[in-house]
């Protein structure tokens, strides 16, 4: 019974595909010959490519027992010159404290992870 309702559902999506598609462009939107869609591009494309990442040094502090610990972390390199803002600290398990540091500049996220006998881990 199962089977049947899942070659029924595929059958009724393969139909609203086909209602939806233009006329001229055939069942699932092919218009022409396959090899239209294969010529080589004559453009050449162009992709900058984005600086890599920058390692940087944050002082990160526990919450719970004031204790600063330094940790580095990786950040794109346009966020490299800005000082994140903290973002949330909550409660983890086995005693974990999570801090999330963002960047606002580059809208990046780091988790830094500290452990109930003061290990950092950083995600």
């Amino acid at each position: 019974m199962k089977l049947f309702q899942v070659v029924a559902a595929v059958a009724m999506i393969v139909a609203a595909m086909a209602m939806m598609a233009p006329a001229q462009a055939g069942l699932f939107g092919h218009r022409g010959a396959a090899a239209d869609c294969c010529a080589p591009a004559c453009e050449q494309v162009c992709c900058v490519k984005p600086a890599p990442p920058v390692e940087v040094t944050l002082c990160v502090k526990d919450p719970v027992t004031c204790c600063t610990y330094e940790v580095k972390v990786c950040v794109p390199a346009e966020c490299a010159c800005e000082a994140p803002c903290l973002e949330s600290c909550r409660s983890g398990l086995f005693g974990r404290k999570i801090l999330t540091y963002k960047w606002a500049c580059c809208d990046h996220c780091v988790e830094v992870v500290i452990t109930k006998h003061g290990r950092v881990i950083v995600r």
